[in-house]
């Protein structure tokens, strides 16, 4: 480590302790039987009228100034009850507050002693209801804390900040509540606290005071911020020999990914990693937590093989008890550290990195104590049994902001898409620098390839978002327009309405036209999804862009082959594909409302429809469409009804017969164990046999069965096993024409149905 590296270290070992000043979590709703004199008892989620109710017994929420106590709605304006007009009639409340104080406990560090939560009031917040930054007096003996307890009613806003020693954390229950569930959040008394305006609907919480027993030591909140300030200066030092990859600081513990989170952090860590992402903000550095997983695979030594059956692909298995002692590692073969499970609650990370030596600041010897995973293989082939070691090491994840852009530059597109997300949500914050940030972000994606891997998952909604916001047309124009293309089906509906309401509709028309000219019929149907939506805005300066567009459908929908039904896994179709080519069709015919006059864009758009009109494509698609609409007075629908009862009845009129003998063609595509069908020629070509015995071992059978599996033909196989060797027979049948014959009726029946839908209906 570089010397202000091992400062650093020196620093952030002198914090201890395993709590923070606020903790936070959300449990399951649990009925608290609560009665509120003069109302009765209270259903949840609360609704407006008894929200309506909880007012009218209420009274203004006061605060306390010195020793005085004042109403001001400037200052706090919400409505309380007291705890002697409250009680609970449900057995369980009890033993739900006690499951909180324990989880209070370990959030805020307390090892020792008793907690016990008083309650003090129940606040309701209504629309536009607030409390500035204050903080809680210690109301009883012993008080040390505040818990509050969100109630299941459906609001926005009303967020609560908290603030101590220089850090914040933010705890929102509108998500929770709204859902069923019960956040709860508690914080030492000395902690700066506000509750940010509630936007809508109504927040409900009851808060209670936390009492540590009488007689113990007091509970006081973690403070830190000398060594904070120290760190800060150091990391301000260090930030020019930053480059190419952030620097990390490992914490004393290891951690599973499925529990590794800030509130989880065991120990020192957690006032460590806290005074150390509060250094990196004052320094002018991201901070996030993340998971620095370090693995080993090397030579067994000892034990032996354990019956643990290892699938590569997961690395999960079926473990049972080992016979011997398990192996330790020998001479290690390959070893690597990264960056993976960036904790989310400060924001987005940078993506799986993989880390030099020089890139962590630590005094532990990573891979030197016990893995938190262990996996054995045996032997293969030639080689000795292996082992596989995997630590998880909790850290902090460091990068200068002014290296930030270099960084993010060569992360992968879904984390560059996080950080877009990020920088929308942050729009106007000038330290993110997030609207510069976002226009570079956009700039990085030109020339990008979608992965075929990941593409279905990629959502680009956010470039569309932020072109939105910057509302530069040049911008857009000369560094976007490609990528809007590339992405076009990854970006909703909606966004695209809105980007088109932003700027002149006209300067999209070339990435339409492009996006369909593509050949994917994805993308076609989210052209036209995005047409209807314009429709149902009835937005008139988009009036002339969607005429336009409706006007180019032949062009749009000319590149993919609207009859390909696709395979899908075995002979069947695509199911898939085949929903969404009846989406694009149903909505070409809606669309035709506009032109059905223009004897111009019905032919050519019919043309583009029928140019080709294999039997699928017909009976499943085009009269499947017809003959579930409801209209039937358009002209491009009776054009298409037309065509399709000529091809269904040119079907129809050719009754298949049976064949007049046995005698069965030789497949043409068997080209392929051409041995086989010599052997079976004699029979195929014979008028009057119908079975024919292949007596031979099980090899040479295999290869008759084979090569019948691979092609098309009237034969049925079945074993007889019986004598030695068993015998393979083949039985003729009729089953070409039973499909042919199958297939008519069909065509008979739908023509039918196609007539009906001629005569309006009627019989």
């Amino acid at each position: 480590m570089q010397p202000i590296e091992t400062k650093l270290l020196t620093l952030l070992k002198t914090i201890e302790g395993n709590g923070s000043f606020a903790t936070s979590g959300v449990k399951n709703f649990t009925l608290p039987g609560l009665h509120i004199e003069g109302v009765g008892e209270i259903g949840f989620p609360l609704n407006a009228v008894q929200a309506k109710e909880i007012i009218n017994v209420s009274k203004k929420a006061p605060f306390g100034k010195g020793s005085q106590t004042i109403t001001d709605t400037t200052v706090r304006s919400a409505w309380e009850i007291d705890a002697d007009q409250l009680s609970f009639h449900h057995d369980a409340w009890a033993g739900f507050i006690k499951e909180i104080i324990a989880d209070i406990k370990v959030g805020l560090g307390i090892e020792e002693g008793e907690v016990t939560a008083s309650l003090y009031k129940l606040l309701l917040y209504e629309t536009d209801d607030f409390f500035l930054p204050h903080k809680d007096s210690e109301k009883e003996p012993g008080m040390f804390g505040t818990l509050v307890i969100g109630l299941p009613g459906s609001h926005t806003g009303g967020a609560l900040h908290i603030r101590f020693d220089g850090r914040e954390e933010i705890v929102d229950f509108s998500p929770a509540t709204s859902l069923y569930k019960m956040p709860f959040v508690a914080f030492f008394a000395d902690c700066d606290h506000e509750i940010k305006p509630v936007t809508s609907g109504y927040r409900i919480c009851l808060v209670y005071n936390l009492v540590y027993a009488s007689g113990s030591k007091k509970v006081e909140s973690p403070q830190f911020m000398s060594p904070t300030k120290d760190m800060a200066a150091l990391l301000a030092k260090l930030a020019d020999s930053i480059e190419h990859q952030p620097k990390v600081v490992l914490l004393d513990h290891q951690y599973t990914p499925a529990n590794f989170s800030g509130a989880n952090l065991k120990h020192h860590d957690k006032p460590r990693a806290e005074a150390m992402l509060a250094a990196a903000d004052k320094a002018g550095y991201f901070g996030r937590l993340g998971l620095v997983p370090h693995y080993q695979m090397g030579e067994m030594e000892g034990g032996g093989y354990n019956d643990y059956c290892y699938n590569s692909r997961n690395r999960r298995g079926r473990y049972e008890e080992p016979e011997e002692e398990s192996g330790t590692m020998g001479e290690v073969y390959d070893t690597h550290t990264s960056i993976k499970h960036w904790a989310d609650d400060k924001g987005p990370g940078l993506g799986t990195i993989f880390l030099d030596e020089e890139d962590l600041i630590t005094d532990i010897e990573i891979g030197t104590d016990d893995p938190l995973e262990k996996q054995e293989e045996g032997y293969t082939g030639n080689a000795g049994m292996t082992i596989q070691y995997w630590y998880h090491y909790g850290a902090v994840i460091l990068w200068p902001k002014s290296k930030h852009l270099a960084l993010l530059s060569a992360a992968a597109v879904p984390v560059k898409l996080e950080w877009l997300y990020y920088y929308l949500q942050n729009w106007e914050n000038e330290e993110l620098h997030s609207q510069d940030y976002a226009k570079q972000l956009l700039l990085d994606f030109q020339g990008i390839k979608l992965d075929e891997n990941w593409k279905e998952s990629w959502d680009f909604t956010a470039a569309a978002a932020v072109l939105s916001k910057l509302k530069d047309e040049k911008f857009l124009l000369n560094n976007c327009a490609d990528l809007l293309v590339t992405v076009f089906d990854k970006i909703t509906i909606k966004a695209w309405a809105d980007l088109l309401q932003q700027y002149r509709p006209g300067i999209f028309t070339p990435i339409f036209e492009k996006a369909a000219d593509i050949d994917d019929v994805s993308v076609v149907n989210h052209l036209l999804n995005i047409l209807k939506y314009i429709e149902e805005l009835n937005d008139v300066a988009l009036d002339g862009f969607l005429s336009d567009q409706i006007h180019n459908i032949p062009l749009h929908i000319i590149k993919v082959q609207l009859s390909d039904l696709g395979k899908s896994y075995g002979n069947d179709d695509d199911e898939t594909r085949k929903a969404v080519i009846m989406s694009i069709l149903e909505k070409v015919l809606s669309f035709s409302k506009h032109y059905e006059h223009d004897e111009t864009w019905i032919k050519n758009t019919l043309e583009v429809i029928t140019k080709s009109l294999p039997r699928k494509y017909v009976n499943r698609i085009l009269a499947g469409i017809l003959l579930s609409r409801e209209s039937q007075n358009r002209v491009l629908a009776n054009a298409l009804h037309s065509i399709c009862v000529r091809e269904v009845s040119a079907r129809a009129a050719a009754m298949p017969t049976p064949p007049p003998n046995w005698t069965r063609d030789v497949p043409t595509s068997s080209k392929y164990n051409r041995e086989i069908w010599e052997i079976l020629r004699p029979f195929l070509d014979s008028p009057t046999e119908r079975v024919f015995e292949y007596r031979k071992n099980e090899s040479y059978r295999q290869q008759m069965e084979s090569a019948i599996r691979n092609v098309t033909i009237d034969l049925r196989m079945e074993t007889i096993q019986k004598g030695s060797p068993y015998t393979l027979k083949l039985t003729k049948t009729q089953a070409a024409y039973e499909r042919s014959f199958k297939k008519w009726q069909e065509d008979v029946e739908l023509l039918e149905e196609l007539n009906k839908w001629e005569r309006g209906g009627e019989e």
